[in-house]
């Protein structure tokens, strides 16, 4: 077995899973994983990474799967590029990082926690890390009227 067909193992259910009409693949990993999937429906982007590659992007897209952006941009740049993927292009997002390039550029995991990634798993020397918008932020138990000040004044008072 190859690294890209041991990669699939968890790339293609990750795109089945939010049911990706619109696909953006990003990188030289991503093409050789997603390779069945290119059609007309998946937008690809290559190097060199930069912000302006996203003005010729659709506005909304169902799932990005990228590589190669943390090991070809500075940190910061890379930083900017993903975050704006994430805001404002796509909800579902599945990184494939080089653990030992993403070391030299100065990577950490809990850089990968900041943008709100979790670690989906583990091959060989890449690790996986996904952003899905309805896991990013779990609601609270203490968010409802019964931890409220005084919740026997709701609604009785307005000021």
């Amino acid at each position: 077995m190859t690294i890209s067909s041991d990669l699939s193992k968890i790339v293609l259910p990750f795109i089945d899973q939010f049911k990706g009409q619109k696909q953006l693949i990003v990188g030289e990993i991503a093409k050789a994983v997603c390779q069945s999937l290119q059609d007309n429906r998946s937008e690809t982007l290559t190097t060199p990474f930069s912000l302006s590659q996203f003005d010729t992007l659709p506005s909304s897209l169902d799932v990005a799967i990228i590589s190669d952006i943390v090991e070809n941009l500075p940190q910061q740049q890379a930083i900017q590029w993903l975050s704006r993927l994430r805001n404002q292009y796509s909800p579902h997002i599945l990184i494939i990082v080089d653990e030992l390039k993403s070391t030299e550029q100065g990577w950490e995991l809990t850089d990968y926690l900041a943008l709100g990634l979790k670690k989906r798993g583990h091959v060989d020397a890449y690790t996986l890390y996904t952003y899905e918008i309805e896991n990013y932020q779990f609601a609270k138990d203490w968010l409802n009227s019964r931890y409220w000040a005084n919740p026997e004044n709701f609604n009785k008072y307005h000021w």
